[in-house]
């Protein structure tokens, strides 16, 4: 799991991402901890709460709206010279000229300006900070927690979101959710050290251990329909059989750091990655540690798979990623380098594609196998990191948040139709080329190709109708 660094998440509503240029900034983490800090000297604060469900309050789920394209931006003006005599004549002008003699920039514009048709459900805005979403398996469905504690439940289509539910589960932040596999249970962490366990058909929590660790909670896996497991900032793992009370079936501390992430690898054998920069497995039929790879420079962030299985792909906060054949998870077979910033979040679509979060704001697709950067899938405003995504059972929709108390999905289906031969390879410069970090980034950023879910463009797609000079 990602460190946040949230600001006031009190501010009001905006109603598009441009609106969000110029926003207040986020509190900083540190004054976050200290306030949570404050928290837990404060006797009440320490009571656990029951689930309550809570007025559906600075929740906005989202409606149709089909923006037209940015390179056009009609004012007031515009608007109000509108009369149908006016109208009507220009009809009329149009009507006379050829439309092959019409301008190649104009007809450029003209095809920018048309709207496009929703293939993906509209954002989600809230007036608090997200800190965690989730996808159910089955139903379109999604849950979002977020810093103050509330758990919020949307029903999503192309052409609105709609809230089923939203719940107080805590005082403190709500720093996981996940899904069991058949979507019969929610579990939730929170900074309260409580590990939640909802019946999604009730909603109401069927299993909760209060305190079950000695430091804050920060993340969570479900491992079968009775087994799950969680992980805290000091490096402890638990497991736990809510058939079985209160007490953990599994405990160890393999870490310094906190429990970044976990992956079930198959029925034997699960995976933690750390902020030290390590990964641990452990052997579920025996239930104890088993290898735990070198150190690697920064924090180790995310995980998935990919070849069937047979590959453990690691997201670092450096910004490689590390892939690891399975059962050999002592040190990395391969890499793929190039993004720009750290790695935060990433989510395999496909047997050889990965989506990435990045700190930069970026949401990208990723082939292996060969190693190519196939684009920018989407971005968040103001270059606020990516925190998490997730992907919807289908393997269309991709959902993620940022720092901008938005929910943002991206349709991703024209990644089974692309041609991966002809993508770029990792973005490297050459060290004589571009001294400059911030330069070098830049110039990468500038020459990444935009995904046909991306709201930006690319240049050369826009000017591909105009004619060649003679």
């Amino acid at each position: 799991m990602c460190n946040f660094k949230p600001s006031d998440p009190s501010g009001d509503l905006v109603e598009s991402s441009d609106d969000l240029e110029g926003m207040a900034g986020i509190n900083s983490a540190e004054e976050s901890d200290a306030d949570d800090s404050d928290d837990s000297e404060d006797s009440t604060d320490d009571e656990d709460i029951e689930a309550v469900e809570i007025a559906d309050v600075g929740e906005e789920a989202g409606k149709p709206n089909n923006q037209e394209n940015p390179f056009f931006a009609a004012t007031e003006e515009d608007s109000e010279v509108s009369d149908t005599d006016d109208d009507s004549d220009l009809e009329a002008e149009e009507s006379k000229e050829d439309p092959e003699e019409e301008d190649d920039l104009i007809k450029a514009l003209k095809a920018a300006r048309e709207k496009k048709v929703r293939n993906s459900p509209p954002d989600i805005k809230t007036s608090e900070l997200i800190t965690d979403l989730s996808f159910h398996p089955e139903a379109d469905i999604i849950a979002l927690g977020n810093i103050s504690g509330d758990l919020s439940i949307f029903s999503y289509n192309n052409e609105e979101n709609k809230m089923q539910k939203k719940l107080k589960l805590s005082k403190k932040t709500l720093r996981g959710l996940e899904f069991d596999e058949a979507g019969t249970f929610l579990l939730t962490i929170s900074k309260d050290k409580t590990f939640r366990i909802l019946d999604t058909e009730t909603w109401t929590v069927k299993t909760k251990y209060v305190k079950c660790h000695d430091s804050p909670l920060y993340s969570c896996a479900s491992l079968g329909p009775h087994i799950s497991v969680t992980g805290d900032e000091d490096g402890f793992v638990k497991m736990w059989d809510n058939r079985l009370g209160d007490t953990s079936i599994m405990t160890f501390k393999r870490f310094d750091e906190y429990v970044s992430s976990f992956l079930k690898m198959d029925e034997n054998h699960l995976i933690a990655a750390s902020g030290e920069g390590t990964i641990q497995s452990f052997d579920l039929r025996q239930k104890k540690p088993d290898i735990q790879s070198e150190m690697y420079d920064g924090e180790l962030n995310c995980m998935g798979t990919v070849r069937t299985g047979t590959k453990l792909v690691v997201g670092s906060g450096t910004g490689p990623l590390y892939l690891f054949s399975k059962d050999q998870y002592g040190l990395h077979s391969d890499q793929f380098p190039g993004h720009p910033d750290g790695v935060n979040a990433l989510i395999p679509i496909t047997d050889n594609v990965l989506i990435t979060g990045c700190e930069d704001g970026n949401v990208r697709a990723v082939h292996l196998y060969p190693h190519r950067f196939l684009g920018v899938v989407g971005h968040h405003e103001d270059e606020f990191p990516i925190e998490r995504l997730d992907v919807n059972t289908s393997g269309e929709i991709v959902a993620s948040i940022s720092h901008d108390n938005r929910v943002k999905f991206w349709n991703v289906t024209y990644l089974e139709e692309m041609d991966y031969d002809k993508q770029k390879k990792p973005g490297i410069l050459p060290k004589t080329t571009i001294r400059s970090k911030s330069k070098k980034l830049n110039q990468l950023r500038e020459t990444e190709h935009q995904l046909p879910s991306s709201s930006r463009t690319n240049k050369k797609e826009f000017f591909s109708g105009f004619k060649e000079d003679e």
